[in-house]
């Protein structure tokens, strides 16, 4: 399935916020609907962007000594793109640095449908992230026959081709703010004076509550747009459902809810009335509760929260800079929360703003590329974080931020003993073994970010720990175990119950960097690790 590059993604956001924003009169003469059409025919481009995350903090609270540590690295952060190419819908370079208290972080992504190849300062070798979600499709596709796959291949791709359409008509249904403005012009873009139109909007946050309703009020009473936009679905998926269907009459294997859904496939007017009478009513029921659900909303212990978020004193201020043909060049966004607070904490809002410029549009762009011909190193995900300090050097500003300020690898596992009569009842809680915590090893080391393999053969098990590279390997029924190749002795045999493997807790834990901890009044072992 292809992926939607960075670019378009904020392209797109920064446009449906202004759609979503500004409703469905044009200003000046100008259709601000047609700013959604005009952004799905850009293909290539180059640009920058700027966003910056600015904390608030409540000068009159003193925060404590990990929150004033925060506060002081990460009250202003700052991430610049300086070069972002894009290629063509899959293929997408950005350079650029990450910014914050202690310093710059410089940093390149070369991003396609099947991965992400990550250059950063502090990696020992380019990283490579592959698209997980991609090879999933993949694997999905490769069950299915021929026809079920030609048919997922048309979908995808007029899905893409209408998204543009279904996200102008719900734009469409959204009533005015009471700021929205557009003039003249002359900006400056990658060295280029160009006479461009601004369409300026602001919202506030007591605003949001008459935008829904109005917006809900105009899907109501639009009987033929909405029956026109769920006829444009039923086109989109009945090839799709039609085949599936086909393919179970054809094995045999025939779902007892196609004999239910088969009038509706071979009857379009009966599905789309079917539809449209199921979200009229919905939307008419909602409606008719509208102003006492928010009341109750308001009225509810978390109704102070609600009306703070909702307050004249949030807002969002979006400038869109577009050319003769819609296509948007430049834009600056400000968006400013102020968190409900009881005014004992340390920070009490956040104010975010970004700022951009595009040029090349549907002209030849080549995304750059990284040299990976020196070793790379490949990760399935950034879910585990001792392998990705691994990929790093221990001396960079990166492994610092991750390690030391972030506290990625910081762990916490609690765990409360089986107090059952059967010591081998559960085969995830810890038990004690003639004085001896025995906790299972597989859920701990898994809890510790290292990796477990079990030898059935020789009744082994071996764990590798990515942050500090220990390799431990215990026998079951044996009282040593070897660390790093060392022999070392184990306060109690491993043993196997119930399909897992249980270990010596403070062992375990200690030769992996931990610290075990017990609490005799719950009864509860706690494994800590920085």
């Amino acid at each position: 399935m292809k992926n939607i590059t960075m670019q378009r993604w904020l392209s797109l956001l920064l446009i449906v916020m202004l759609v979503v924003l500004a409703g469905c009169q044009p200003v000046n003469g100008v259709d601000l609907n047609k700013l959604i059409e005009s952004s799905s025919s850009v293909k290539t481009s180059q640009g920058t962007q700027t966003i910056t995350f600015d904390l608030i903090r409540n000068a009159s609270v003193k925060p404590s000594e990990e929150q004033q540590k925060m506060l002081d690295l990460f009250g202003n952060v700052k991430l610049s793109i300086t070069d972002m190419k894009q290629q063509d819908l899959t293929h997408l370079s950005v350079k650029g640095t990450f910014e914050y208290a202690k310093g710059k972080i410089p940093f390149q992504i070369v991003m396609s449908d099947q991965q992400y190849i990550i250059q950063v300062e502090g990696a020992k070798k380019p990283i490579v992230l592959h698209n997980s979600g991609g090879a999933s499709m993949e694997q999905l596709q490769s069950t299915l026959s021929k026809e079920m796959q030609e048919q997922l291949k048309q979908l995808q791709k007029k899905a893409e081709q209408m998204a543009p359409t279904f996200v102008t008509y719900f734009g469409t249904k959204l009533p005015n703010p009471k700021t929205v403005s557009i003039t003249d012009s002359k900006q400056t873009i990658n060295n280029e004076s160009l006479n461009l139109k601004q369409v300026h909007v602001e919202v506030k946050g007591d605003e949001l509550l008459g935008l829904v309703k109005g917006f809900l009020t105009n899907l109501l009473a639009d009987e033929k747009g909405m029956k026109e936009l769920i006829g444009q679905l039923y086109d989109l998926v009945l090839p799709l459902a039609q085949q599936a269907m086909k393919e179970s009459k054809a094995q045999n294997q025939e779902n007892p809810m196609d004999e239910m859904i088969a009038p509706y496939l071979n009857n379009k007017t009966l599905a789309v009335e079917f539809a449209y009478t199921f979200l009229q009513t919905n939307l008419k029921k909602t409606l008719d509760n509208y102003d006492q659900s928010v009341q109750e909303a308001l009225s509810s212990p978390a109704g102070s929260s609600l009306r703070e978020l909702l307050s004249e004193k949030n807002y969002l201020k979006l400038d869109l800079y577009v050319d003769s043909d819609l296509i948007p060049r430049k834009s600056y966004m400000e968006l400013l929360v102020n968190f409900p607070t009881t005014g004992e904490e340390s920070v009490t809002g956040m104010k975010v703003t970004s700022t951009s410029e595009v040029w090349n549009i549907n002209k030849p762009v080549t995304a750059d590329t990284i040299d990976v011909s020196g070793g790379k190193l490949e990760l399935e995900s950034l879910n585990k974080p001792g392998k990705v300090l691994q990929a790093l050097d221990s001396k960079s500003k990166l492994y610092e931020l991750l390690k030391s300020d972030l506290h990625i690898t910081k762990k916490e596992i609690n765990m409360f003993m089986d107090d059952s009569e059967d010591i081998y009842a559960d085969s995830v809680k810890p038990y004690n073994r003639n004085g001896v915590v025995m906790v299972p090893a597989r859920f701990v080391v898994e809890q510790l970010d290292a990796d477990v393999t079990w030898d059935a053969a020789t009744q082994q098990v071996s764990i590798v720990d990515s942050i500090n590279g220990t390799v431990i390997k215990l026998n079951i029924g044996s009282k040593q175990a070897s660390v790093n190749g060392m022999i070392k002795p184990l306060e109690a045999e491993a043993e196997l119950t119930n399909g897992s493997t249980f270990v010596p807790v403070r062992f375990i834990a200690e030769n992996m960097g931990a610290v075990v901890s017990w609490d005799q009044e719950l009864q509860m072992v706690t494994i800590t690790r920085d």
